[in-house]
């Protein structure tokens, strides 16, 4: 049998062992809430820049959206300008190859005369009139042109082709 006396120390013993087993427990879960605390606000300090991050990202995208979009405006101006000039060049081509036809034709010279390619005409909505010879013999002198042909004959450029052929 145990004596009373050692029978008290065990019992303190396992006083002081239950004492110190609660405080351990309690230190224990002190650092543990800590620790837990420290892991949120990681988090959240995460979270906060994260979105710092996408915030100034989104901004400098929407800037770069306005700088192409801008870009793009731009680009659609030049070229609505660019084929404005392109349906002129097409035009006066056009003309200047009929002109240079109806020339040969009045004058009994053949010309040879390329033809503008029909994408261009398409592309560019010139008004592609197959123009027919009057006739493979040369037409008589005392022929009188119509007025408006006179009149292109006499602009600057129709002058000049004419004192080539002659």
């Amino acid at each position: 049998m145990v004596p009373p006396a050692a029978a008290q120390g065990a019992r303190r013993a396992a006083v002081i062992t239950e004492e110190e087993r609660r405080r351990n427990r309690m230190t224990s879960n002190r650092l543990s809430a800590r620790k837990s605390r420290m892991k949120q606000q990681q988090y959240v300090d995460d979270l906060t820049a994260e979105n710092e991050r996408l915030r100034r990202e989104n901004e400098a995208m929407r800037a770069s959206v306005g700088d192409v979009l801008q870009q793009s405006r731009a680009l659609e101006q030049e070229n609505r300008v660019l084929a404005a000039h392109a349906r002129q060049l097409c035009a006066a081509l056009l003309l200047r190859n009929s002109q240079l036809r109806l020339l040969g034709d009045v004058s009994g010279v053949p010309l040879d005369v390329p033809g503008v390619p029909d994408h261009l005409v398409q592309l560019y909505g010139g008004v592609h009139m197959p123009v027919t010879p009057l006739s493979p013999s040369p037409p008589p002198l005392q022929l009188q042109l119509p007025l408006e042909i006179q009149l292109m004959l006499l602009q600057p450029d129709v002058m000049d082709a004419v004192g080539m052929l002659v």
